[in-house]
């Protein structure tokens, strides 16, 4: 291989690992990633309480948790509150409209049942509630985190109240 092809060749990967994110220490920091967990806890205590109380479901446990992300090169991670709640007396439909009324937008039905949509930009959705037992959730968007930050991965209790 000649010269000028190995530097055109150096170029292209110093590029795409650029254009990547690859080498370089930009990303969320961990006062960002507390930042954004604050927000999801916060807007978690809005909207949830109302949609299990309009679906006659009782909070069995509440907890929080951040979700890890990526490809093995770029890590990513985002804060998601879930709420396991027992009794509901409704159906899909009930949930589409229980979302909507806590300011859900953008609701879609999943086809094997459940619902979502979004809420000052961030996920907010819910399982079946015609089993036995439901998921509703408020999950925030993965960010991008900084090398070094560390992984804490454990579940914490969430006191909705």
């Amino acid at each position: 291989m000649n010269r000028r092809v190995r530097a055109a060749a150096a170029v292209v990967v110093l590029s795409a690992l650029a254009l990547s994110g690859c080498g370089g220490g930009g990303g969320s920091t961990a006062d960002d990633l507390d930042a954004s967990r604050d927000e999801v806890l916060d807007a978690a205590r809005q909207v949830l309480p109302g949609v299990l109380d309009s679906l006659g479901a009782q909070v069995q446990e509440a907890y929080g948790e951040f979700d890890m992300g990526g490809d093995g090169v770029v890590d990513r991670r985002r804060y998601s509150v879930t709420v396991i709640a027992v009794g509901a007396q409704a159906d899909t439909d009930d949930l589409v409209a229980a979302l909507e009324d806590a300011g859900v937008t953008d609701v879609q039905v999943n086809p094997i049942g459940g619902a979502s949509g979004q809420r000052d930009g961030l996920d907010v959705s819910g399982s079946d509630p015609g089993g036995q037992d439901m998921s509703v959730s408020v999950s925030g968007p993965y960010l991008e985190v900084a090398d070094g930050v560390p992984r804490e991965a454990g579940r914490e209790d969430v006191d909705l109240g």
